[in-house]
């Protein structure tokens, strides 16, 4: 999607379609997202476990207050790129490697594996989207097999919710307070059963599903994740396995991960930017009144013919042009890679005495760049450089 101003409002419509893959939305609101949020190989944090039980509804201006709770041994939570060509990544932690499978702008909860049980999904819930922010909601279904200790085949089936249903504070054990974090909640609702190794037609049926549903036979998975701007994996994240009718609590388990876990990560210049614009003062899609990018360069450009001057945001994951023209001109902007490979572009007639603006997204975008936007004219094609 583009945003111009003045005459630019007519062709809005006509090129969403070319300028797809936009997120945007209040612009102090902070997003979670695949850029930020998103696993990435070699990542390894301590994870602690503590005895935190979340009681707080759905809403904004929440408190969450760890500073009372004592945690206990830590364990490490390793993550590894299991197949590069699928991007297949896979958190190894207690034992079990948990996976998840990115395709698109989505990663998918893919499965599990440890020394009893072997389990994938064919249908899978979403762990993170290309941009999550309060309000966001998604439903779907889950079925998966497995097998379990050699002997037994296992199924599960059912049906997931997955939300970002509230935001606040949360005051961390060693007693800092972390503002803007957003809870991502997923309700996964489930019918499971076992059948003997050498079975061959194991299943849930949508029958099976629905009698159980009926007679409140189903399990409920509730998960809950807790991410801050700055922060790229979850600070607290809290599982409560539950049966239906008694409502009886069958699991519940919750972890901590220290801020400084994150901060110490090596190459994540996205967020400790973020980090360091929240020590200033800055929300997110603000800019310091600097004159200068984050690289030190001057970021004005153009000519007699096009006048223009170029802004990256990490945060939203955009790079904007705010610029004027000296006659009656075409301006068209390409965004590509470095090797010439072209994602989007757009063309607008332009004319001198107005500001025209344009804003577009490269979160979808795959690998980390370094990309390239062109601002070309008739006369004149301008480039700038960026990593994502």
């Amino acid at each position: 999607m583009i945003r111009h101003r003045t005459a630019f409002s007519l062709i809005m419509t006509a090129t969403i379609i070319l300028f797809h893959g936009v997120c945007f939305g209040a612009s102090d609101g902070y997003e979670i997202s695949l850029s930020l949020n998103g696993f990435r190989d070699g990542d390894m944090l301590l994870r602690y476990p503590v005895a935190y039980e979340d009681t707080a509804s759905s809403g904004t201006g929440l408190i969450w207050d760890l500073s009372g709770y004592k945690s206990g041994k830590p364990y490490k939570s390793e993550i590894t790129l299991a197949d590069d060509s699928l991007e297949l990544y896979q958190a190894i932690e207690r034992r079990t490697a948990l996976r998840y499978e990115r395709t698109g702008d989505t990663i998918f909860v893919a499965g599990h594996e440890n020394n009893l049980w072997r389990m994938e999904f064919d249908r899978r819930e979403p762990w993170l989207t290309g941009s999550m922010r309060h309000g966001y909601s998604s439903a779907g279904t889950i079925h998966g097999k497995g097998i379990y200790c050699d002997r037994l085949r296992y199924v599960i089936g059912g049906s997931y919710r997955i939300s970002v249903d509230a935001a606040g504070s949360l005051i961390l054990p060693e007693g800092d307070t972390l503002r803007n974090v957003q809870r991502v909640h997923t309700l996964r609702t489930f019918l499971h059963d076992y059948y003997p190794i050498d079975s061959v037609d194991c299943d849930i049926t949508a029958d099976e599903l629905g009698k159980a549903a009926a007679e409140n036979r189903l399990l409920t998975l509730d998960a809950r994740r807790w991410y801050a701007p700055g922060y790229r994996y979850p600070l607290l994240e809290v599982q409560t396995l539950t049966s239906g009718g008694d409502g009886k609590t069958l699991m519940r388990q919750a972890s901590y991960t220290p801020a400084s876990e994150m901060e110490s990560l090596l190459s994540d210049p996205d967020n400790s930017e973020l980090r360091e614009r929240l020590r200033q003062g800055y929300t997110a899609g603000q800019k310091s009144n600097h004159a200068d990018t984050a690289d030190g360069r001057d970021n004005t450009g153009g000519g007699d013919d096009v006048r223009y001057r170029f802004d990256q945001n990490h945060v939203e994951c955009t790079v904007s042009v705010r610029y004027s023209v000296g006659m009656p001109m075409d301006v068209e902007f390409i965004l590509a890679d470095v090797v010439g490979f072209v994602y989007r572009s757009g063309s607008y007639h332009c004319e001198p005495g107005e500001e025209y603006s344009v804003t577009l997204s490269y979160g979808n975008l795959p690998g980390n760049g370094p990309y390239v936007l062109y601002i070309c004219t008739a006369e004149n094609r301008y480039a700038e450089k960026f990593n994502r």
